[in-house]
């Protein structure tokens, strides 16, 4: 096995695993909050500062990522991923959760910019790269997918203390990782300016802007789907694990929708496949909400197609920014996968104020909305 196929295949495992935690909490939302007494708008802006600080973190560890020519990052990014996201569920306090869910996210926020930037160090000059990236990102979301599942049996078994199980195979993935995924390939050159510089030189970039835009309202959108969907399920009657089973197949369906992108790509282009991906949300959304009441298989059927469109274009979107800035690819993959996705779930705020007083569909009505005008601009753009 070359270093290509092994680093895409021990990359793609990390990324899967790393995900499955981020996720774990996405259907015990409901539990948690009843647990410690708050209403969805305080779980809502806890949710949002755990993945605010990871996601504008992450930048920063890109930029150290690409000086440090070594594996630290996507190593102990992983580590505190497995043992504080499980571990937030034991928490009694606003505190405890607080912290564990922020020292699990600063974890993902470790890994994800330097494993992304070796996706692309392994494949230069592969023509096959979108391809590489399409399966990179979306096993990463598969494992997004089936972490609530996972957390919704393991809950099942032993109650909370059935996600502390959940440790021991995040810390063997570590390594098998460590032990799998070949050492870093030398660069060409090594960046030079400071972090302020080329943070400046991204702003100035009108195509990164662009994709920094499209990036951060996909995020909210996908954010927003997987945290409220639970609340509006239960609501429904339905049981923690079928809810589970929904969220799950609302991501794997996502996951798809990015390993297939360069498809899609290869026959609309990167614009085709962008204006797609945020056209179709909210037709979907709204045929959904039509057939919750008396439809209900059709519309979770509905739902989980939606994840398929929502996540489409992340692939496309990210090699496109890299391709924009190939100097700071570490850098521009902690902005477009990390600092969007924590711009994305500053919306969770006053989104979970919305659905305290008017009700979780009209969430999902107005992110799909966002969404719509959003690929609405994009399709008026002469280029990505």
């Amino acid at each position: 096995m070359n270093k290509q196929i092994r680093a895409l295949f021990g990359l793609s495992f990390g990324h899967f695993n790393i995900d499955l935690y981020a996720a774990l909490l996405v259907p015990l939302y409901p539990v948690i909050t009843t647990k410690l007494g708050i209403n969805i708008a305080s779980i809502s802006l806890i949710i949002a500062l755990g993945h605010l600080v990871s996601s504008m973190l992450q930048p920063l560890f890109g930029y150290f990522a690409d000086f440090l020519r070594h594996r630290v990052f996507m190593v102990w990014g992983l580590v505190l991923s497995s043992i504080f996201i499980p571990l937030a569920i034991k928490t009694n306090t606003v505190a405890l959760f607080l912290s564990c869910l922020l020292l699990g996210m600063i974890g993902n926020a470790f890994f994800h910019p330097q494993v992304s930037a070796l996706i692309k160090d392994f494949n230069k000059n592969n023509p096959n790269l979108s391809r590489s990236m399409g399966i990179f990102l979306g096993l990463g979301t598969i494992g997004y997918a089936i972490g609530p599942y996972i957390a919704t049996l393991a809950y099942k078994i032993k109650n909370e203390d059935g996600l502390l199980f959940l440790i021991i195979p995040g810390l063997l993935s570590v390594i098998f990782m460590y032990f799998f995924v070949p050492k870093m390939p030398p660069k060409d050159c090594y960046v030079k300016e400071n972090f302020f510089v080329i943070i400046k030189e991204i702003l100035k970039n009108k195509t990164c802007m662009f994709l920094l835009l499209i990036s951060t309202i996909k995020s909210a959108v996908s954010i927003s789907f997987g945290t409220y969907i639970p609340f509006l399920l239960q609501k429904q009657g339905f049981s923690l694990q079928l809810t589970g089973l929904v969220v799950t197949l609302f991501f794997i369906a996502g996951g798809l929708g990015t390993i297939f992108s360069s498809k899609f790509e290869k026959k609309l282009g990167a614009k085709g496949v962008i204006v797609l991906s945020f056209l179709a949300i909210l037709p979907l959304t709204i045929m959904f909400l039509l057939t919750l009441n008396k439809l209900q298989i059709l519309a979770c059927g509905l739902f989980i197609l939606s994840g398929f469109f929502i996540l489409l274009s992340v692939g496309v979107i990210l090699v496109q920014a890299q391709n924009a800035l190939q100097k700071y690819i570490g850098v521009i993959s902690g902005f477009m996968q990390g600092f969007s996705w924590g711009l994305g779930a500053l919306f969770l705020a006053p989104l979970g104020l919305i659905g305290d007083n008017y009700g979780v569909d009209k969430i999902l009505l107005l992110m799909s909305f966002i969404a719509f005008i959003v690929g609405l601009y994009a399709l008026k753009r002469k280029t990505v």
